[in-house]
Formats: C-alpha cells, sequence, structure tokens
C-alpha cells in the first residue's frame, strides 16, 4: 500500500473498501459492494434454519447430522456401521450444542440490522461491519449471562476459568465483545450527534429517549431473571464425579443441557453433556435469546439525520 492509498484508507477506511476492485471473469467478489446479497443470504439462511427447527424437533440443533455425517457415514460405506447405528448417533446428539433457533434468531438480527443502517444512508463496508458487529456483541452479552450464571448457580466455576480448552470459548467470547464494543464506540464517536444535539454532520443518530429501546431492556432483564429462578417443575439430575461425590444440578438457572466437569482438580477445563428433556426449560432459553437479540436491534437502531 503506497503512501496515497494508505491516506486514504485512513481518511475513510469503509469507502476505500468499497472501491477496491475485486472481479474475475465478470464475477465481483468484493462482499462488501454486495451487502444486500448478503442480506438476503443471512434471510435464507434464517428460514431454512426455521424449516430444520420445525421439522426437526424443538430441541433440534445441526451437530446432530455434523456428527452423524462426519463420525457415522465413512463407517457405513466401509460396512463398519449399519443404518440402525446411524439413527442412534443421530438421536444422541438431539438438544447438544448450537441449536437451530439460535441460527434463526442471529441471521435475522442481522437481517434487520442491515436495513435499518441502509435506511439511515449506511450502505456497502459499514453497513457489513456495523451490522455483523451489533450481532456478535448480542451473542456475546447473551453468552457471558450464560457462562456466569451456570458457573454461579450450577456450581460449575470452570466454566468462566481461563484455562484451556474452555478458555477458547472465552477468548472466542471476548474477541466478540471487543469488536462490539470498539464498533460501537466509532459508531458514537464518528461524528457526535446524539438526540438532536450535533457537532459535525453524520447521516445518522442515536434515539437514547425511545420508549422501545428501554421497554426492551426492561423485558429481557427480567425473563433473564424468570430463567434464573424459574419456577415451574425442574427435574434435578445427580452426576457421580471423578473422585466419588455426587453433583446435584441446581433449581436456580435450570438448563436442559448440564455440561459437568467430572475432574475439577485437574488442570483440564472439560465438561461431560448430561441432556434432559424439557421443552418448557428449553424454551425459557429460546425467548430469553429472542428478546435479548431484539434488544440489540433496538440499542444498535438509528434514525435518519433529516437534512
Amino acid at each position: 500500500m503506497n503512501r496515497q492509498k494508505l491516506q486514504e484508507f485512513n481518511a475513510d477506511p469503509f469507502s476505500y473498501v468499497d472501491k477496491i476492485n475485486l472481479t474475475f471473469k465478470g464475477l465481483n467478489f468484493n462482499l462488501f459492494q454486495k451487502y444486500k446479497a448478503t442480506r438476503k443470504t443471512a434471510l435464507y439462511g434464517a428460514m431454512f434454519c426455521l424449516v430444520c427447527w420445525i421439522v426437526f424437533g424443538w430441541d433440534s440443533t445441526p451437530l446432530q447430522f455434523l456428527n452423524t455425517l462426519y463420525g457415522g457415514v465413512p463407517g457405513f460405506l466401509q460396512g463398519t456401521k449399519n443404518l440402525q447405528d446411524l439413527v442412534v448417533m443421530y438421536h444422541t446428539n438431539y438438544g447438544k450444542e448450537m441449536h437451530y433457533s439460535a441460527f434463526v434468531t442471529y441471521f435475522l438480527l442481522f437481517y434487520f440490522m442491515s436495513r435499518s443502517w441502509e435506511t439511515a444512508g449506511v450502505e456497502k463496508t459499514k453497513n457489513m461491519v456495523f451490522s455483523f458487529a451489533g450481532m456478535f456483541l448480542s451473542i456475546a452479552v447473551f453468552e457471558w449471562f450464560w457462562i456466569y450464571s451456570f458457573g454461579v448457580f450450577q456450581s460449575q466455576p470452570w466454566v468462566y476459568t481461563w484455562q484451556f480448552p474452555q478458555a477458547r470459548i472465552l477468548i472466542q467470547n471476548g474477541m466478540f465483545t471487543l469488536v462490539g464494543c470498539l464498533t460501537a464506540l466509532y459508531m458514537l464517536t464518528e461524528r457526535w450527534h446524539w438526540n438532536g444535539r450535533i457537532q459535525g454532520e453524520r447521516s445518522y443518530y442515536f434515539d437514547a429517549r425511545s420508549w422501545k429501546l428501554w421497554f426492551m431492556i426492561g423485558v429481557s432483564v427480567a425473563a433473564a431473571l424468570f430463567w434464573i429462578i424459574y419456577p415451574g417443575y425442574i427435574n434435578q439430575i445427580n452426576v457421580v464425579m471423578a473422585d466419588g461425590s455426587v453433583w446435584q444440578s441446581s433449581r436456580l438457572f435450570p438448563q436442559t443441557l448440564y455440561t459437568v466437569d467430572l475432574t475439577p482438580f485437574d488442570a483440564e477445563n472439560a465438561g461431560v453433556w448430561f441432556w434432559i428433556q424439557d421443552d418448557a426449560i428449553h424454551a425459557v432459553n429460546v425467548v430469553v435469546k429472542l428478546l435479548w437479540a431484539a434488544t440489540s436491534y433496538y440499542v444498535f437502531k438509528v434514525k435518519k439525520v433529516e437534512s
């Protein structure tokens, strides 16, 4: 990058990326220029995952297919596994790992954020960066809430202890948080404009006085507290630890998938899955995630500056 291009990039990095020519044989590979196509892909992804969610079950996850595909199909083709083995493997992973409901939630969040930014005059690279950053921050906020709530209320402090392999999750979540916060800081300081008070010029402004924003924050916090003190029936489980002691799940912050470190006294932070069916508790999980995603949308929902 020569001096002139470096100056152009420093002056406006988003416009610089917008102009990068990545056309090959008539195909444009600059996804930032094609932000509308990316947004449409997110909508299609949400629709696909919604269909999978409806067809494969309330607590279904993509891991069911991925684990069966990579861990079972090769053995089936080699003759070491039969069709019944694949079916058992598929059902064994029901309810484990990231759910289809989460993909629906965050694909839709990206889609609606991108539309909101476009309405405010933010397009191309800046639109995609702002939308992805808002989505990442929403994921991070929910995950930090889950990590610390599960660690504290279910007596599993390993989930927030910075030892591997769990540290990989914490690092990933930390990166999501950093990207989201730095982008939000850029939004707020790009050219200051808050509730009608302008210093400089900008095509959008945040409306901190919106009743919808504060209503969503209140409802989301209330839903999270409801999950923690869940008043419904809870099927508590007992797990025998490696040292012979018994861990019992708490009534606070109940789950359908408990991840328990059977050897908390060693240096390795890793848990073993124990899944129980409880559609009501899973519904609470889904609703809290949806509400927090909707709150993130209103946090980043901006209004266009009228000229």
